[in-house]
């Protein structure tokens, strides 16, 4: 029922008439089953001067220690290129980085492990383990009988190391569009944390790792850019068209778009914020403005403000509308008709207050706030001091600005601790 790759590969082929017509070199699939089928057999003859036929697979008869077609050598026609083709074993999945989708990490094929049914061949899992390995290489036998003199009860001698193919997602790159074509197993990418996702970009190749963001949808773009340091983010960026990167960039955080674009040419953020909406441009303008060791820098545009004029349930009604727009909705900020700071309320005090209470008599009169100016180190201590998990960032004239979240401060205070602990030598 089953049969590894390798111990196909250089197989003899014989024609209807049992007369040798090559040998195996490759076999072609199709994605867009759940366990691809093999659609063309690709073999080859000669030597220094090697030839390739495409035999589409309604002609090859059976397959195992050798190939056998249901048609005469004259019907088989050689060329001395290979032909185009959309995935094939040998050329895309042998030896090549794919994503292994369960346990979210990169991998590479050492076999693939097939599934016969009738006359039809699909891929069932990948080997990635020692042993496919030392089949490829034609050793199995005599490292089989070494491990069994040493260590006879040694996992090598029993445990496989296979991988479902609905778990791989194989990244072959188009040689022209730099692209690569993604099987049905794309859709768990989505089911990856961004963290991981992040991880698993950065094990890839430089160009398995283009080909495959500029593959994936914006979201997933997004998500991607949000899991991975800054050096990568420009790289995977700068991967796309402006359009493109500008979409990208309108998904994300403002603050972590802001982080983004710091790093990139004067000129190519110039562009890309010429190409945004224009609130959009100017609240990345804005935030661009400040050093990015600084509250100004660090805060984010995306929260809920509340003006003091309105009651509670006027106030839960204006949350309802703006939850998708804003980072976190842990509190709202109350502000006067000049958008100063005067007041914050958490959402569990709006829930249990009075619907038609004013929002002025629920809120926290002079929250705890932070200087578009004040350092990271100061914004941590209070963050710290205080408990809290956002802190609204103002301007000289008490305006709210923006507002910096627990989480953009820990990621920034662990970058600054890693590079000091660089900078510290090495015990001796």
């Amino acid at each position: 029922m089953f049969v590894f790759f390798s111990l196909l590969l250089n197989k003899k082929v014989f024609d209807a008439n049992n007369r040798k017509a090559g040998v195996i070199y490759d076999i072609a699939f199709q994605l867009s089953e759940q366990f691809p089928r093999a659609i063309s057999l690709i073999i080859s003859d000669g030597f220094l001067s090697r030839k390739y036929a495409d035999i589409t697979w309604e002609y090859v008869q059976g397959i195992n220690t050798a190939a056998k077609l249901n048609v005469p050598l004259e019907k088989i026609s050689f060329t001395s290129t290979l032909g185009t083709y959309e995935f094939t074993l040998r050329r895309d999945l042998l030896d090549q980085q794919v994503v292994d989708t369960f346990n979210r990490k990169v991998i590479r094929v050492n076999d693939v492990h097939l599934l016969r049914v009738d006359r039809e061949l699909r891929v069932a899992h990948v080997d990635i383990g020692a042993r496919g390995l030392v089949r490829r290489l034609g050793w199995e036998k005599t490292v089989d009988t070494l491990v069994r003199l040493v260590a006879p009860k040694a996992p090598f001698l029993s445990k496989e190391h296979f991988i479902g193919w609905k778990y791989i997602q194989p990244l072959a790159v188009h040689p022209v569009k730099g692209t690569v074509r993604l099987s049905v197993a794309y859709k768990d990418l989505a089911q990856i944390p961004s963290g991981d996702l992040g991880e698993i970009m950065v094990e890839l190749g430089s160009a398995e790792r283009a080909a495959l963001f500029k593959s994936l949808d914006l979201k997933t773009q997004a998500r991607i850019l949000e899991g991975v340091n800054l050096d990568n983010q420009e790289a995977l960026l700068e991967e796309l068209e402006a359009k493109d990167a500008v979409s990208v960039l309108e998904l994300l955080p403002p603050d972590i778009a802001a982080d983004i674009l710091e790093k990139m040419p004067v000129r190519l953020v110039q562009q890309l914020l010429g190409l945004m909406e224009t609130t959009r441009a100017k609240k990345l303008s804005m935030l661009l403005s400040y050093s990015s060791e600084s509250a100004g820098g660090l805060m984010t545009t995306e929260y809920i403000s509340l003006p003091h004029t309105i009651t509670v349930a006027e106030s839960i009604s204006r949350i309802k509308e703006m939850t998708l727009k804003t980072e976190t909705i842990h509190s709202a900020y109350v502000v006067d008709e000049n958008q100063k700071l005067v007041g914050s309320v958490t959402f569990r005090d709006l829930l249990i207050a009075q619907p038609d209470q004013a929002i002025t008599e629920v809120m926290l009169r002079k929250p705890i706030s932070v200087h578009v100016n004040d350092t990271v180190r100061s914004v941590a201590f209070k963050l710290d001091k205080y408990n809290m998990f956002v802190i609204p960032v103002l301007n000289e004239g008490g305006v709210l600005q923006g507002i910096i979240t627990i989480d953009d401060i820990l990621s920034k205070m662990i970058s600054i601790a890693w590079k000091r602990r660089a900078r510290v030598p090495a015990a001796t």
